[in-house]
């Protein structure tokens, strides 16, 4: 090794044993007054600037080859539980309402929870002589979780029913002159009168609860993901039911009840007896037990919001 280039190697050796950022070392020794292009020399490129002194590696006129940093893991942010939010508006058969989602496990599972309300009045409803004015209230609200088997758009899920009023509060009466059983006896309805019969004629209120405000599990399956691997807006569909407990029914009946009616004279006539009135809830509730299967039926429109 001539006396020249002696320096320069000393320079090089120093650069690559004290530099943190030095990536690569010479393939082989320097010749002195070596100019040949077949012996390239393989430099590092770094983020942090390279040394002055890692620069005495590269001759003019060298083939130099670079090794760039590998690129930067792509974000996996949006497939980290609660990394999204969707949104989606429905209506169905309890009312009109709105769903929130975000995913558990991207396009696999989604936590959502929603709401529905709905009341409406009927006109008057005329059964067994009885008049019932009232009005239908839907009032609920979930928590379900999806389950999306095909990493697609239908889904399974299951959840619970976590507030609940459901439920019919009505008035009612009986015409005058009209006979309607209650407890099993048949009652009259006698025509007010100031002076015989102040009371007036039979008339009552009664309210029938669907399942209570108590949790009812729900399983249902459908279309749509409201965090949808592709796009933004999504096609909602649901079917399914939900499981209350037995619903409750309670009756008030004041007025004056008739047992007889001769060609409109009245006889035996007088409050309706609470036991008659107890014997005919018991009865409408036994009826009713049974009726525990609410269903659940919804179409919708989604958005993904972020």
């Amino acid at each position: 090794m001539s006396r020249i280039s002696l320096p320069i190697f000393a320079a090089l050796v120093s650069a690559l044993a004290l530099s943190p950022f030095a990536a690569a070392a010479q393939s082989g020794a320097i010749a002195a007054g070596q100019t040949s292009d077949s012996a390239p020399v393989l430099v590092a490129t770094l983020d942090s600037p390279v040394s002055s002194s890692s620069l005495l590696a590269e001759p003019a006129g060298s083939s130099v080859t670079s090794i760039a940093p590998a690129p930067a893991a792509a974000s996996q942010s949006g497939a980290r539980p609660f990394s999204g939010i969707g949104i989606g508006v429905k209506t169905g058969l309890a009312g009109i309402g709105f769903d929130l989602a975000t995913p558990l496990v991207r396009t696999r599972l989604n936590l959502r929870g929603g709401a529905s309300f709905l009341s409406y009045t009927p006109g008057t409803i005329t059964a067994d002589n009885l008049n019932i004015n009232g009005s239908i209230k839907f009032q609920n609200a979930d928590a379900m979780v999806d389950y999306f088997p095909f990493h697609g758009r239908f889904r399974i899920s299951a959840g619970a029913t976590i507030y609940n009023n459901t439920g019919l509060t009505a008035s009612l009466s009986v015409p005058t002159g009209q006979s309607f059983s209650v407890g099993g006896t048949d009652y009259y309805s006698e025509p007010y009168n100031a002076v015989t019969n102040p009371a007036g004629p039979i008339m009552g209120t009664g309210t029938f609860s669907f399942g209570g405000n108590k949790v009812a599990p729900r399983v249902t399956i459908g279309t749509g993901n409201l965090i949808p691997g592709k796009g933004r807006f999504t096609f909602q569909s649901e079917i399914g039911f939900q499981y209350f407990t037995p619903p409750t029914v309670a009756y008030t009946i004041t007025g004056t009840g008739c047992q007889n009616d001769n060609a409109g004279v009245y006889s035996n006539c007088g409050p309706i007896p609470q036991t008659n009135i107890t014997q005919e809830q018991n009865n409408l509730q036994s009826d009713l037990n049974d009726l525990r299967f609410f269903p659940i039926v919804s179409f919708g429109l989604g958005i993904r919001i972020h």
